[in-house]
């Protein structure tokens, strides 16, 4: 990279740019929303250099008329910045400006290409891997960054990977930092921060590798959330109801018998932290934000008194998950979920049983997730808006889905119509999952209305009618064939009306 610089460098020693540069340096406190950088004019100058990592500085001075992104800022501030610099800023900082030429016009390019090389191609652990296969693992890089562009990766999942990366880089200049102010040898207390703050790093590395690796899309979850354990029943076996509403009357317990035990909250993650096995939240209408769904392992049932539009719960926007479940046995009734922020599936299931009943998803991430060995009950719900499939059975689960409307899913930003495959239902089958699916009215999906995927190269059909209600495009249908696969798979479909999903009806493929 300092070869490549130095070269394109040589085409013109002065041109003018925009440092733009930290607020810290000018600023002693501020808002990053409100001031995310300060630009400065400055020319530049650049000499022949013997050591060629040494065109990573170059030499500025501040351009005439002075000008700047922050209207007040004192000159002399700028001029006593500069010369504690000593005039040598980072040239990664300095962006060209327009109208000087095509000789400058290939200086901004060049450093274009080494900006984007440093923020997203590069890691600092790659002087530590073997060269043999840097320029596969560079292609993957570069394949991840064009999925993210597209909309392939939805924006929130392109957002979290974003995050994890600042968090990486930040962590390691705050170790480093870290050990340049021991002194002498550390104390007990500075080598157990030391290593703490090493292994987090670590930790962020090994997420990253897994991100570079998988190039997660748009399949469910990429792993398990849930450290909580288990509570189980209460020390006196009695069961709790918690009254959810910003004030409880007793026309809302009327119903309730006289030897029920309350307890009221206005606030739903109060009162799902305070559930033990066994317990029931009502929620009353109103809009109610939850972090606590994301960790749901003891048997309780979670419902909404009233209209269910009238009761809406968003997502933690700065939470990775919504609702995901490891009890054996969840029951959510009566609910509009709203996700916001969050990009796993809008509902997980990693294990045990969840069950949701007339309730609202309005998805924005991926759908509802069940993954191996957990099963799903959705009854009389509506699934709107997944970024990925409405449904995502993983092999080994279980499925019943009854009355149910799924639509407008798959809505990816992307100009490659054949990743635009799932869209309604998802199947991965190896080893076969179990679905149940009756009067469902599966529509308007970006792919198709259901998606079975098997890893047999040898087989791949697409219809594009509900299986025996007409003629598809592309590869003939053999209706005994596609009847006896979804036998094998322990498939089983009845009045459903699929319809209007772009890519298709149903489509049975390889994974």
């Amino acid at each position: 990279m300092s070869k490549y610089l130095l070269e394109k460098l040589k085409l013109r020693d002065k041109w003018l740019g925009v440092w733009k540069t930290n607020p810290e340096l000018f600023f002693v406190k501020y808002e990053e929303a409100s001031i995310p950088f300060v630009g400065i004019l400055v020319e530049v100058t650049c000499k022949p250099y013997q050591d060629s990592s040494s065109c990573f500085e170059v030499t500025v001075s501040v351009a005439e008329p002075f000008s700047s992104n922050i209207a007040n800022i004192p000159r002399d501030l700028v001029d006593g910045v500069l010369e504690e610099l000593e005039y040598n800023v980072p040239l990664l900082e300095v962006y060209p400006i327009e109208g000087q030429g095509a000789d400058v016009w290939d200086i901004a390019l060049a450093l274009e290409v080494v900006r984007f090389f440093y923020d997203f191609l590069w890691r600092d652990w790659d002087d530590e891997e073997s060269c043999e296969n840097y320029p596969a693992l560079i292609e993957e890089r570069i394949n991840l960054w064009c999925d993210m562009q597209d909309g392939t990766i939805p924006a929130p999942i392109a957002q979290r990977f974003k995050k994890t990366l600042e968090k990486y880089k930040k962590k390691r200049i705050e170790l480093i930092e870290y050990q340049n102010n021991i002194k002498e040898d550390p104390s007990a207390a500075e080598a157990v921060e030391c290593w703490k703050k090493y292994y987090e790093i670590v930790m962020l590395c090994g997420l990253l590798k897994m991100w570079e690796d998988l190039r997660l899309r748009i399949h469910g979850p990429f792993f398990p959330r849930i450290l909580r354990r288990r509570k189980g029943k209460r020390e006196f076996e009695k069961v709790v109801t918690h009254i959810v509403a910003k004030v409880m009357t007793t026309e809302m317990v009327k119903d309730l018998s006289s030897d029920t035990l309350l307890q009221q909250h206005d606030d739903l993650d109060l009162a799902l932290d305070n559930c033990y096995c066994g317990d029931t939240v009502v929620i009353f209408p109103g809009e109610y934000q939850s972090v606590y769904l994301a960790l749901l392992t003891d048997d309780i049932i979670i419902k909404g008194i009233g209209k269910r539009e009238d009761i809406i719960i968003t997502s933690e926007p700065s939470h990775d998950s919504f609702v995901v479940s490891k009890a054996d046995n969840v029951k959510l009734m009566n609910l509009s979920l709203i996700q916001q922020g969050t990009v796993d599936g809008i509902v997980v299931v990693e294990s045990g049983h969840t069950t949701l009943e007339n309730c609202v998803l309005k998805c924005e991430g991926t759908g509802v997730c069940v993954l191996t060995g957990a099963s799903l009950t959705i009854t009389d719900s509506e699934i709107t808006g997944a970024q990925g499939a409405g449904v995502e059975l993983y092999p080994g689960s279980t499925a019943t889905l009854e009355r149910n409307e799924i639509h407008h899913c798959n809505n990816l930003r992307t100009g490659d119509s054949s990743k635009s495959t799932l869209g309604g239902v998802n199947v991965k089958a190896l080893p076969a999952p179990k679905l149940k699916m009756t009067n469902n009215h599966i529509y308007n999906n970006n792919g198709y209305g259901v998606s079975i995927l098997q890893p047999a190269e040898q087989f791949f059909v697409v219809a594009e009618e509900v299986l025996n209600e007409g003629a598809a495009s592309g590869d003939k249908i053999d209706d005994k064939m596609i009847s006896r696969i979804m036998q094998n798979l322990n498939l089983e479909m009845n009045n459903n009306k699929i319809e209007a999903n772009v890519k298709g009806d149903i489509r049975i493929g390889t994974n």
